[in-house]
């Protein structure tokens, strides 16, 4: 779901292997199993209140969330009659444009090979012309020279406690391939380009929202469409995601502005 992950056994099927299904616990053992009477289904499960021991971390194309069921043990216990139960699971959200993968459980009594879920979410691709943001620029709407426009790039369905959004690069052509040229740069690797003093950005890495504005332009000896085009990665809040280089802005006042809205 989108801010808790389950894992649901089957009781007669544990009982089968002797496995007591209220020794079991997360990587919180505080955090045990809850026993459907009727069915008699046991769910392990955590969520952002409590996430019962969960470990986050990363990769180039998932945010990853993993915890365990396994066997409660005592350090008392010199020897163990039993088969040792550990089943890892996990959810992870992609990175745009990202497939998910799986893991399989290693080392275990219990063999299962369970496939990750995911998470959905959507980024949206704001543009508005005026200081209050209520004017965004549709498909006819022409935008004058030099113009103040500015572009928020939205979240709708991500964790802020847990994940940020990075706005990597964001770059013009004058056709709608991103792949085509020419290509004109307004952020690289996080940052305003230094050879345009009009672009600005803002809360970049901060949150699952975030900011960037410039003065409107055309491609020489092109009076067409301007597409504009944005790459960016999600990344785990616990790590310093504000881009590291050093980004040199002249802060001014400015009008607020917007293209028009899409999802992607």
């Amino acid at each position: 779901m989108q801010d808790s992950a389950s894992v649901t056994l089957v009781g007669c099927l544990l009982a089968d292997k002797d496995i007591d299904y209220s020794a079991l616990h997360l990587n919180d053992p505080t955090c045990r199993g809850q026993v459907d009477e009727l069915t008699h289904m046991v769910t392990f499960g955590f969520n952002s209140s409590n996430s019962c021991g969960t470990v986050v971390t990363t990769n180039n194309s998932q945010v990853i969330y993993k915890n365990t069921i396994m066997t409660q043990s005592s350090s008392s216990d010199i020897i163990n009659g039993h088969d040792q139960v550990y089943i890892d699971f996990s959810c992870v959200q992609t990175q745009p444009d990202i497939k998910t993968a799986t893991f399989r459980i290693r080392d275990s009594s219990v063999i299962q090979h369970i496939t990750s879920g995911v998470w959905d979410y959507t980024l949206t691709m704001c543009a508005t012309t005026d200081v209050g943001h209520t004017q965004a620029v549709q498909s006819s709407t022409e935008v004058q020279l030099i113009q103040k426009i500015r572009v928020q790039l939205k979240t709708d369905g991500l964790d802020g406690d847990v994940v940020v959004v990075v706005t990597d690069s964001c770059w013009a052509t004058d056709q709608p391939s991103p792949d085509s040229t020419p290509r004109y740069d307004l952020i690289i690797n996080g940052c305003a380009n230094p050879a345009d003093q009009t672009v600005q950005v803002e809360d970049n890495g901060l949150g699952t929202s975030n900011y960037f504005s410039f003065s409107m332009f055309q491609f020489t000896g092109s009076s067409g469409e301007v597409y504009l085009h944005c790459e960016l990665h999600l990344c785990p809040k616990q790590n310093n995601c504000v881009p590291v280089q050093l980004c040199y802005q002249t802060h001014h006042t400015q009008s607020n502005v917007s293209l028009f809205c899409y999802d992607h």
